[in-house]
C-alpha cells in the first residue's frame, strides 16, 4: 500500500522531472486579479494603443497588458492594481535581474509598486518602477527564493495622457524562468518542508506499526499466552 508520505514524495519527484529551465523569456499572459481604485478619469480598466488606437479609452478587459505587444497598455492610476500570472511556467531567482516590466510612455507621476507571490495569496514588495520604458528587477534584492507564480503591479500616480502607470507587459527574463507542462505546479519552499515532515511522520508510523506486530498479542488488558 502506498502511504501518504510516499505519495507526496512521488508527486514532488514527478513535478521536478516535469519542469525544465528555459533560455527563453516568459510573458505574463493571465489576469489573476484586477482592482479599480476609482482615481482615474474612467471606470477601469482603461488604457489604449500608441500605434494609432488612441487613449485613454475604456477597455473590456486587461488583455492590453497580457498580449506581449509593447504598444498596447492598461493604465493603473493611484491604488489601482493588476495581478498577472503565467499559464506555462514560473519565474525564479536566477543570475542577475529576473523580472522586467514595460511602460509605454515617459511621463512624471507614473510610478508603480511591484509585488511578487508564490501562491497568489501572500505578496512581497519587490520594488518601484517608473519614469517610462522598461525596468528590470532582481529577486535576490529581497532574498525571495520561492518560485514566482503571480506578480502584482499597483499604480502610484495619475500623470500622463492616460492617467497612471501605463503597463504594457511583464516578463520573466532569460535564465530566470522555468517552462512547465499544464499539470506541473511549482512548490514553495514551505511546502517542501511540509512534505519532508510528512515523510518523516510516515516513517515513524511504519516503525510503530512494526513494533505492534512484533509485540505479543493482548486480550482484555491481559497479555495473551499461546497454549
Amino acid at each position: 500500500m502506498m502511504t501518504f508520505g510516499k505519495l507526496a514524495s512521488t508527486t514532488v519527484l514527478a513535478t521536478v522531472l516535469a519542469t525544465s529551465a528555459s533560455a527563453a523569456t516568459l510573458t505574463a499572459d493571465t489576469e489573476l486579479d484586477f482592482f479599480d481604485s476609482g482615481t482615474g478619469p474612467l471606470l477601469g480598466p482603461y488604457g489604449g494603443d500608441t500605434a494609432g488606437g488612441g487613449y485613454p479609452v475604456l477597455l473590456s478587459d486587461t488583455s492590453n497588458a497580457l498580449d506581449g505587444d509593447l504598444s498596447t497598455f492598461v493604465s493603473l492610476p493611484t491604488g489601482t492594481f493588476i495581478t498577472v500570472g503565467f499559464s506555462s511556467g514560473y519565474v525564479f531567482d536566477g543570475t542577475g535581474d529576473d523580472i522586467f516590466v514595460s511602460e509605454v510612455d515617459r511621463n512624471s507621476d507614473e510610478d508603480a509598486n511591484v509585488y511578487v507571490s508564490s501562491d497568489g495569496i501572500g505578496f512581497t514588495f519587490l520594488g518601484t518602477v517608473g519614469t517610462g520604458g522598461t525596468e528590470t528587477l532582481d529577486l535576490a534584492s529581497i532574498g525571495f527564493a520561492d518560485p514566482v507564480t503571480a506578480i502584482r503591479i499597483e499604480g502610484l500616480g495619475t500623470g500622463g495622457g492616460s492617467p497612471g502607470y501605463d503597463l504594457a507587459m511583464v516578463q520573466g527574463l532569460e535564465g530566470s524562468v522555468v517552462i512547465t507542462p499544464p499539470s506541473a505546479v511549482p512548490l514553495p519552499a514551505g511546502v517542501w518542508l511540509l512534505l519532508s515532515g510528512l515523510g518523516a511522520m510516515g516513517l515513524a508510523q511504519r516503525k510503530r506499526t512494526g513494533s505492534r506486530q512484533a509485540a505479543p498479542a493482548e486480550r482484555n488488558g491481559r497479555r495473551h499466552r499461546p497454549g
